[in-house]
């Protein structure tokens, strides 16, 4: 049964007629029942791939990036929405992760240091070299900022967190993947968890 106040502009919880009004985190908003819809044009299967591919792609990473990380700027919508809103250009019309460039890993006001490079380590088994800037003392992040990275190779998408801080201005990491092609995305979080950057992606051949 719908509940109704304040006339038309007011707002009102569950469905009245063919509307349905609702709130989310404070938001008060109505819409109206869907009709039925017999179409399914083959724009629109592409697309459903896409979203049922981000959207599986957005579930396994939901503990260890989406709720950590995305709810922080997610505002009035889910992490987990803003993840997919963000991402969903970056999976092809099979399903498939295709576009890694477009690929966002994390999103935040923090800032990236300047000059950040991530390169193969020949020295070390899928290891691989970072380096960058440390400019907090000028205001630009925070010298104890954690490096964080998500890495795909192949099949397999790992979180890292990486024992080095902004002020150190490099890193030597082995990555948990098989030699070859590596996509990596870099990124900063503050020491209490509580704001990150944007990611820098790479990709690298590793040996």
């Amino acid at each position: 049964m719908g509940k109704y106040n304040q006339g038309i502009l007011g707002p009102f919880t569950g469905k009245v007629g063919s509307v349905v009004g609702s709130s989310w985190k404070g938001v008060n908003y109505i819409k109206s029942l869907p009709g039925p819809n017999a179409s399914n044009t083959e724009g629109q299967q592409k697309q459903r791939s896409r979203f049922k591919a981000v959207v599986s792609f957005a579930s396994s990473l939901l503990e260890t990036l989406i709720r950590p990380v995305w709810n922080l700027s997610a505002g009035k919508m889910t992490g987990y929405n803003l993840f997919v809103k963000t991402n969903i250009a970056a999976f092809d019309e099979t399903g498939d992760l295709s576009n890694f460039s477009q690929f966002r890993a994390s999103v935040g006001n923090l800032s990236l240091p300047s000059n950040l490079t991530i390169q193969n380590d020949t020295e070390v088994s899928s290891g691989i070299e970072m380096s960058w800037k440390d400019e907090s003392t000028t205001g630009v992040g925070n010298a104890d900022d954690k490096l964080h990275l998500l890495v795909m190779s192949g099949d397999k998408v790992h979180i890292l967190h990486a024992n080095a801080a902004r002020s150190d201005q490099s890193a030597e990491i082995t990555l948990p993947v098989d030699p070859g092609a590596t996509h990596i995305y870099a990124f900063f979080g503050t020491a209490e968890g509580d704001e990150y950057s944007l990611d820098q992606y790479q990709m690298v051949n590793v040996t």
